[in-house]
């Protein structure tokens, strides 16, 4: 695929928000650079998200307010880069090294969930490049990714998050949680791979839908209204009891009173936010038996189930 092509679709995407914004985009594309051996829609994905993520961070800059694009061949180091600068107020030092954080963000509420960053990272990094931050001369930001060159009859790149989960069968997910960015978080990073997503926005309504659709598996939070994580879990092995070892949980406390207690007795496989789209698929890959998809492993490890657990 040609990187300028990618380039000028999300362009056309965002151009008229920019627009609205009073912002002016400016590209510079190199020509006659190499195709790369790489996803186009992905690649898409990562323009789009780092330009609009330098279109956030200049409201409320003042004007002239600018964003240039720019991609270039290294002929010698055998790479394409894509450089995204704006003239915005720049990243502050002490935020600096936790940008690509999975749920990271500096935005206000509603304006952003903290995962394009962290996206854009995964599939940069996912084919075999990188992606760093620098100052732009005069203020702002700069977000440079640099790209391997490969030759259409090359070795293979780099798998990709989302291709590593290849080997998981397509399944019927229920994502359980009251937070409905995070519910469609969850489902943006795992609709990719193949997956029928249902959510709910608690444990009861994930009763109701088990009542009527059969799931392969259940991602539910622990703290929720009406009924919560620990009360779903009970309430599958009296209902649902083939569920019970179909569920794994993510949150942001597995520290809270009672909730380490629950997951102890339980030994129910836990994820802790902030995580990366491979922490999940390797939750779902250990559940559904297909570890061995993975090379790595999880960086939260999962806790194993205490003797007995299976038959309650």
């Amino acid at each position: 695929m040609d990187l300028n092509e990618s380039v000028l679709a999300a362009v056309d995407l965002v151009s008229y928000a920019l627009r609205t914004d009073g912002i002016d985009l400016t590209l510079d594309l190199a020509e006659g650079s190499p195709h790369l051996w790489a996803d186009a829609d992905q690649l898409n994905q990562v323009v789009t998200n780092i330009v609009v993520n330098a279109q956030h961070a200049l409201r409320g800059a003042p004007a002239p307010r600018r964003i240039s694009v720019t991609t270039r061949h290294d002929y010698a180091a055998a790479t394409i880069r894509l450089m995204v600068a704006d003239n915005g107020p720049g990243v502050p030092e002490d935020i600096r090294s936790r940008i690509f954080d999975p749920f990271f963000t500096t935005k206000p509420a509603g304006l952003g969930t903290g995962v394009g960053l962290s996206l854009v990272h995964n599939i940069v990094y996912g084919h075999g490049g990188t992606i760093a931050l620098d100052d732009t001369p005069g203020g702002g930001a700069t977000f440079v990714v640099e790209l391997p060159v490969h030759g259409a009859c090359a070795a293979a790149p780099v798998p990709a998050p989302q291709q590593a989960s290849a080997a998981i069968r397509a399944l019927r997910l229920l994502i359980v949680d009251d937070d409905p960015e995070i519910a469609l978080t969850l489902a943006e990073m795992l609709e990719p791979d193949g997956h029928a997503i249902d959510i709910a926005e608690n444990g009861a309504e994930a009763l109701e839908r088990l009542a009527d659709q059969t799931y392969d598996l259940v991602i539910s939070d622990l703290r929720m209204p009406e009924l919560d994580g620990p009360g779903l879990y009970r309430e599958l092995g009296v209902r649902f009891p083939e569920m019970v070892d179909k569920i794994f949980f993510v949150t942001g406390d597995t520290l809270g009173s009672g909730v380490r207690d629950f997951l102890d007795e339980a030994g129910v496989p836990v994820i802790e936010k902030p995580f990366e789209p491979a922490d999940v698929r390797h939750a779902m890959a250990r559940i559904a038996g297909a570890a061995a998809a993975f090379s790595r492993p999880a960086p939260l490890p999962l806790p194993e189930p205490e003797p007995g657990d299976a038959d309650q």
